[in-house]
Formats: C-alpha cells, structure tokens, sequence
C-alpha cells in the first residue's frame, strides 16, 4: 500500500508533493517526468517496459529508482495523460493526476522525498524559472556572459534532452547534485549571482518546514 502524499501549495501556481519513500516518488513521476525531458522519449508515448528496457542498455542496469531524488514538471506535462494516450495508467500515475485534476490555470508540480536540503531548493529553482517572468529573465542576464556549455554537454549526457538544458543548468549551479558534482572555477561567479537571485525570489514561497 502507498504512503500518504504531503501536497502544499508553496507559491503561485507552483505545488510541492512530499512522499515518504524514494521509490514511491520515482515511481510515481517516472513516466511523466521521462515525457516531458527525457532525451530518448521526450514528447512520445511509451510503456514503463521500454523505458526499463532502454534505461537498463544506457546505464548497464536499471537503476532509474535510486538514480534520482527530485522531480519537476509543468501541468502541460500531464495532457497526454488525461487524455489516454498513455493508457493503461498504472495506479500511482492515476493517483498523481487525481491530485490535480480540478486545475485549470497553468501550474508546475515538484516533488520530493523525505525532508528538503538541496534537492528542494534545485526543484524550487525549475518552479521558479517556469513560473516568475522577472526571476527568469534576470537568470537569462546573468548567465549570457558565461560559458556554460560543457555543463550543458555534461548535463545531456546525463539524461536531459535539449529543451531543458538551459533550465536544469541554473538550477544544478544553485544546487549541485551527486551527478555532476562541482562547477568548475570559471562558473563559480555565476552561481554566486545565481544564488542571490534565487534567495531573492524564494522569498516570496511558503515552504514547510520538514
């Protein structure tokens, strides 16, 4: 039986879901997630099997639910689903869109398991860079002078398709993961400028404590 869903409206149009176990979150977003900005399946319509399948062959095993901790996602991500083209739903996919279901506006989904620390913040910095106009284009200010094209080429050999490079980018040098460790010297300026805008408009977010 699935644990309970800690679902908290943070900020505008930007919704935090909290689960008790890595595996329930992982497994939950998978599909969802691998839609929206997986390099192989972004914008198809596939089964959990071949995407086992394909995860397996690229990384030697299939270890998608211990690879990953943190997941983000815009409410045009969940469309393909409600209208069936990725029927059969399993039962922790339906559940995820029931959540939802009475939303109309335009709102972003992020979700983690068990406490915040810097996986937190990284999806809180999508959330951001998807919903506030002003904290996106002053990111786009702030890395224009910097090369950051290695990070992006790092970043898609990790699994992000084109289309979410520039977003992922910012958040990963607001904060790193495992993956991909440190930035390098030369982008440390930028994550300084980064991290203060983003302390600057996480201000306006009301995020639990826990």
């Amino acid at each position: 039986m699935s644990g309970k869903i800690v679902k908290t409206r943070v900020g505008p149009g930007i919704y935090l879901l909290r689960f008790k176990t890595q595996y329930e979150l992982t497994s939950t977003f998978l599909r969802v997630q691998e839609h929206y900005e997986s390099p192989e399946f972004h914008g198809r319509v596939f089964s959990l099997e071949q995407y086992m399948d394909w995860y397996a062959a690229r990384h030697g095993n299939f270890t998608y639910y211990q690879d990953w901790s943190g997941f983000n996602v815009p409410s045009t991500a969940f469309a393909p689903f409600h209208a069936g083209a990725f029927d059969p739903l399993t039962r922790k996919e339906k559940r995820l869109l029931g959540l939802f279901a009475r939303l109309r506006e335009r709102f972003y989904v992020i979700g983690v398991y068990e406490g915040r620390g810097s996986t937190l913040t990284h999806e809180l910095a999508h959330a951001l860079f998807f919903t506030d106009a002003d904290y996106r284009r002053r990111v786009r200010e702030a890395m224009r002078p910097y090369d950051t094209r290695a990070l992006g080429r790092q970043l898609a050999r990790v699994g992000y398709a084109q289309h979410v490079i520039e977003d992922e980018t910012q958040a990963y040098l607001i904060a790193p993961s495992g993956k991909l460790g440190l930035a390098s010297k030369a982008l440390m300026p930028l994550r300084r400028k980064l991290r203060a805008l983003f302390h600057e408009h996480a201000t306006k977010l009301s995020v639990p404590a826990g």
